[in-house]
């Protein structure tokens, strides 16, 4: 990772995907960016890791976990045709991780931890963001924002990157609560998240604590159900404490949420956007309720717009592209939803995620009321979050509250009400594909998944993507310390949580 503390503090100043007054208002001298300020790092920090790190880890994955598909038959994304030019890497650990790195240090140095805490949180999403999707990583070898870079870095074992940004998460916390501390975090307006208030920066740490803790399922000797409830209670514990931002729909082009026509993630053409609509699997996920399979979950229209030409929720099959005879306007766009308005914001995660991650603690640990209790609140919240009628949310309340331990029993038939929630909450986030890795893409939980149409052809019927490749610039310059990195290899290989042991 060719990086120098004048490209990373020069990345601060002009946020590259998010150089707009409005969010960073720096006047600094930009022939002067190792000058930068600590309260002026925060923001492009949070910036980058969403639309740039999190931005680019979604871009594919949503048409892996079918929430999107392709306008033409046999795209990259829908069949798994994967090559080295996958950017995730180039947007995490060189756009984006130093940011965090730098926040760290400088906390440290001008007795402000809480900038220290807030890099931690930051690092430790970004670091196993990129985790999840490749495997191993480097960690000691990274920029630490006062060692030289190393260009060769050593790869971790993930099972270890995992250990310590666990570790970081809990000094977070510790950061976090100091009662000493020099510069305050939103001065100058710099936390975009949340306005400087710690008490919710903890919940947020506890929160990414849970999801990690909980990626631990397939792992006998470590999964913890008590410790991911633990962390769950001190998490987010009402609504209003996501930790998101309000995209720019006043701005330019980089200002905008990505998924919005306005945005850069190529959703403005009308012919050729990047996706041609929301899956045929997701859109019939959504028309048939697991509570009442004859009824329309009342966040479909909240989510996506109907067909422009016919109304109807409409759907695209994952690899197969546009239907003889139809055209896009026959499908439901991906832009004016919910989530994909030019202002919408992006969670990084949620209180209905925190939620949901009890309810599958607390149904893996035996407690099936527990789990439906969780479980109702989850949807609810997010019910909630959408702006659903008051009546709907009652409505589903009431029908999860009719479910017996029958119908949690046995563990798949629990999991599928939890991670079909679970996946129309998350929607286009990331951490969909490691649950749906760490359910082995079960169809009894995941009702109606299959594998799409033209799927690459080193796959087998009953084969799935596991693992991403690694992109060709690492692959380039650091030969001897990369891991297999050919496509039969890596995008059939599983991460190290996705292991059973």
């Amino acid at each position: 990772m060719n990086i120098t503390k004048k490209i990373i503090a020069l990345l601060l100043l002009v946020s590259l995907t998010f150089s707009c007054e409005e969010y960073l208002d720096i006047n600094d001298d930009p022939n002067a960016p190792a000058d930068v300020a600590l309260d002026l790092r925060l923001k492009p920090t949070i910036l980058l890791a969403n639309g740039a790190a999190m931005w680019r880890g979604t871009r594919e994955v949503v048409a892996i976990t079918q929430n999107m598909a392709n306008r033409q038959p046999g795209q990259a994304p829908d069949c798994w045709k994967f090559t080295n030019q996958y950017f995730i890497w180039q947007n995490t650990l060189v756009w984006t991780y130093p940011n965090a790195a730098d926040l760290i240090v400088m906390g440290e140095d001008q007795g402000s931890p809480h900038y220290s805490g807030a890099g931690k949180i930051m690092k430790a999403f970004l670091l196993l963001l990129l985790s999840d999707q490749l495997g191993s990583i480097p960690y000691d070898d990274l920029y630490d924002g006062r060692q030289s870079t190393i260009l060769e870095p050593k790869f971790e074992e993930q099972k270890v990157v995992y250990e310590k940004c666990i570790a970081l998460l809990d000094e977070a916390v510790e950061d976090l609560s100091s009662t000493e501390n020099e510069i305050p975090l939103n001065r100058r307006d710099g936390d975009i998240l949340y306005e400087g208030d710690t008490e919710k920066w903890i919940k947020f740490a506890y929160a990414m604590k849970a999801r990690y803790l909980n990626h631990y399922t397939k792992k006998s000797s470590l999964y913890d159900p008590a410790a991911v409830i633990e962390a769950c209670e001190n998490a987010f514990d009402g609504d209003g404490q996501d930790a998101e931002f309000a995209y720019n729909a006043d701005g330019g082009q980089t200002q905008a949420n990505p998924w919005s026509r306005r945005g850069y993630g190529d959703f403005g053409s009308l012919t050729m956007p990047r996706y041609g609509g929301f899956s045929n699997f997701f859109v019939t996920m959504l028309q048939s309720s697991p509570f009442d399979e004859d009824s329309v979950d009342a966040r479909l229209p909240i989510i996506m717009p109907p067909a422009d030409s016919t109304g109807l929720f409409t759907g695209l099959v994952v690899g197969r592209g546009v239907d003889e005879g139809m055209s896009l306007t026959d499908y439901s766009q991906v832009p004016g939803g919910f989530y994909t308005e030019a202002d919408s914001p992006w969670p990084f995660i949620t209180y209905a995620e925190v939620k949901f991650i009890e309810a599958e603690a607390k149904l893996r640990s035996g407690d099936l009321a527990g789990a439906r209790e969780a479980l109702r609140e989850g949807v609810s919240a997010n019910m909630r979050k959408l702006g659903v009628d008051g009546l709907d949310i009652a409505d589903a309340e009431a029908r999860i509250n009719a479910l017996t331990d029958a119908d949690f029993t046995p563990l798949n038939a629990g999991l599928h009400y939890i991670m079909t929630q679970k996946y129309i909450a998350l929607i286009i986030n990331p951490e969909t594909w490691v649950d749906m890795r760490r359910m082995d893409y079960d169809s009894t939980i995941y009702h109606g998944l299959r594998q799409p149409e033209n799927v690459n052809v080193i796959f087998g019927p009953d084969e799935w993507i596991r693992a991403m490749i690694y992109e060709y610039n690492e692959e380039n310059r650091n030969p001897y310390n990369i891991p297999d990195n050919t496509a039969e290899v890596r995008l059939k290989t599983p991460v190290w949580w996705d292991i059973p042991e």
